[in-house]
């Protein structure tokens, strides 16, 4: 869907004084310019100027929009992105928020599981995305090895995160386990959206890609949910739950969910960008629904290319320099 039908979401128009310069949202104080050189809103340029004021760039989202979003009964989207051109796409298509995550290790870096993958891989990217973005939130996994040792390591790389890479919260695994963790992270100034359920980081403990939270253990589940919103959490994730436990975390907690083979239940629903635009091939698991089939496309456009390279056909006269 075009941005327009999704700007007023999670937006809001800036503010202005008695003199008409923006305050609050656009940062420019009273009486001073946009930018360095221009007129002042006092003495416009003599000679004519824009048809129009240049429109306010767009508020980036927050995490409190998030919040007040299932308050309000709003559900919102979102993606993985490594890349400039997926993420300004995915946020012109009105994606509220694209994830960094560390399943760039599968789908990236070609890695058969996410553990691989390290903070200094993920930075690059996650500046990527960040910096080609004005309006959706930007999360950033910490990579397995990035937190579990201590407190300080969790905030230390959280910390990376936010200065290097630019990105607004990050996410980690783990549910009541992982408290400290969140609690250290946020009290830092950090947003910490957390992770539940089937948690990729621990497959090997966990004995391989299984549901979570099915009879008794669907109580444990529950209270890790308690626990990491007690402890500052501003939103969780939820994988491979069953559909019924997960729409009764959704409704206990006041901060929002987010699904992944978690059913409808959820305030938010995230997918692997790969696996939802059908660039990745092969059986897909089943919360995975393919929106496009990109990987017939790119196939035949290289194909088309190839052929006309060896054939002479490309490049063209009108491709050429003389």
């Amino acid at each position: 869907m075009p941005e327009a039908a999704h700007s007023n979401q999670f937006t809001s128009t800036p503010d202005t004084d008695t003199n008409g310069n923006v305050t609050a949202a656009g940062s420019t104080p009273a009486g001073g310019n946009a930018t360095a050189g221009a007129a002042s809103a006092e003495q416009p340029a003599p000679y004519g100027g824009p048809a129009s004021a240049p429109a306010a760039p767009p508020r980036r989202i927050r995490t409190l929009d998030l919040i007040k979003a299932k308050a309000e009964g709003r559900r919102w989207a979102m993606l993985t992105s490594y890349d400039q051109y997926t993420s300004a796409l995915f946020e012109q298509a009105g994606v509220e928020a694209l994830l960094v995550g560390d399943s760039a290790a599968n789908n990236v870096y070609g890695h058969a599981t996410t553990l691989p993958v390290t903070v200094d891989e993920l930075i690059p990217l996650a500046r990527a995305v960040a910096s080609a973005t004005s309006r959706a939130l930007i999360v950033a996994d910490l990579p397995f090895g990035s937190y579990e040792v201590s407190d300080e390591q969790a905030v230390a790389a959280a910390v990376r995160f936010m200065k290097e890479a630019g990105v607004h919260a990050v996410k980690l695994e783990g549910g009541a386990r992982m408290a400290s963790r969140i609690k250290a992270i946020t009290t830092a100034g950090i947003p910490v959206m957390a992770h539940m359920g089937f948690t990729p980081q621990a497959e090997h403990n966990l004995g391989g890609y299984k549901v979570q939270g099915r009879g008794d253990a669907g109580g444990a589940l529950l209270d890790d949910a308690r626990a990491v919103a007690e402890a500052g959490a501003f939103s969780v994730v939820m994988e491979m739950v069953p559909s019924g436990l997960a729409g009764q975390v959704t409704a206990e907690l006041t901060i929002p969910t987010v699904g992944i083979g978690a059913g409808a239940d959820c305030d938010a629903q995230v997918l692997v960008w790969q696996d939802m635009a059908g660039l990745r091939t092969g059986k897909a698991p089943r919360f995975v629904k393919r929106y496009a089939d990109l990987h017939s496309v790119l196939t035949e456009a290289v194909g088309t290319y190839v052929d006309e390279v060896k054939s002479g056909v490309f490049p063209e006269p009108e491709r050429s320099f003389d």
